[in-house]
């Protein structure tokens, strides 16, 4: 009887490790939303706007992906299924999620792990954003030299004198990191790439109401003065290097062991990509294949840990998230 067991649930684990997984996205109305998403992506919802759609997110009760055919939540598939991500982390690790801001975002920075921790029993979020459509300004930095420089210039509300701007477009990336100040501006759609979490801290908000909740969003300014790096004048779109393959495009966005790692794999023809660690594609433009399952924008499918080559077809644009513990 032992034996026929351990037979029957190596039989299973080979079975779950042989498939990929589809993941259901989760939808939210954000007061600066458009539904750029919806009309590209051909979602359903009863939201007013789909400003942010998180394709792969696992946050017990907050933000939690749907895995239909394991017929249940991405966080508990992780807790039951952990041979298909061979990771050592306790919670799924990371986090990908698109956006369509019509009017600009507010002001606001990420903490790091240790101060979220310590205040809010939650990680921090350092982003890496690609952009998908549009070209316009984003908050990237800010222009003051000290603290006591950079308090003045919020008590007095010279936003325009506080901020660093900088120019980005379609095909552009740019990495974000702890106590970085950043706002992304109005008419793109972006998709961000991080580790799973979600806490935010407002500096700023453009004094804008609610039009659901009649109320101001709220500001965290003590936590972004506790956070905000000083001098931050020279962060910079990221110098993206591109393998030409056969069949497809391979690019690296951001690479940081036990943090995420993303990118790229355009796919104009077909191909067969492979990578070691487990990692969630999200299709961004074009349709296809892969590995027989049909792949249309906005969808994104999870590839277990050391599955092996996966043959697309397409023409597809693919992005990926991943961790990687080397």
């Amino acid at each position: 009887m032992f034996v026929r067991h351990t037979l029957t649930q190596s039989v299973s684990i080979v079975n779950l490790m042989s498939k990929l997984y589809k993941i259901d996205p989760v939808f939210n109305y954000r007061i600066w939303g458009g539904n750029r998403l919806r009309e590209k992506y051909g979602y359903q919802s009863d939201l007013a706007n789909i400003g942010e759609c998180y394709h792969v997110i696992a946050m017990p009760g907050h933000l939690d992906c749907w895995v239909p055919d394991a017929n249940m939540t991405l966080s508990q598939f992780y807790k039951e299924h952990r041979e298909l991500f061979a990771c050592s982390k306790d919670e799924m690790p990371v986090r990908t999620a698109s956006a369509n801001p019509i009017s600009p975002m507010s002001i606001q920075l990420h903490p790091n792990d240790e101060y979220g921790m310590k205040h809010e029993g939650k990680k921090g979020k350092p982003d890496g954003v690609f952009f998908i459509e549009g070209e316009g300004d984003m908050v990237l930095g800010h222009h003051a030299k000290t603290k006591e420089e950079f308090v003045d210039l919020v008590e007095h509300g010279l936003w325009d004198q506080l901020v660093r701007k900088i120019r980005v477009k379609k095909g552009d990336f740019v990495d974000v990191p702890f106590g970085t100040l950043h706002a992304f501006g109005a008419g793109f759609l972006l998709i961000e790439f991080t580790q799973n979490a979600d806490l935010t801290y407002r500096l700023y908000d453009y004094d804008r109401i609610d039009p659901i909740t009649k109320t101001k969003r709220e500001l965290h300014v003590s936590q972004v003065l506790d956070n905000v790096k000083i001098p931050n004048g020279d962060t910079a779109v990221v110098d993206l290097k591109t393998e030409f393959l056969n069949g497809y495009t391979y690019t690296v966005f951001h690479d940081e062991p036990h943090v995420y790692t993303a990118g790229r794999y355009d796919i104009w023809h077909q191909a067969d990509i492979k990578r070691e660690e487990f990692y969630f594609l999200t299709c961004i433009d074009g349709s296809g294949f892969i590995e027989g399952h049909p792949i249309y924008g906005g969808d994104t499918w999870f590839v277990p840990a050391k599955f092996g080559p996966i043959h697309v077809s397409g023409p597809v644009d693919l992005v990926f998230v991943s961790l990687t513990e080397r």
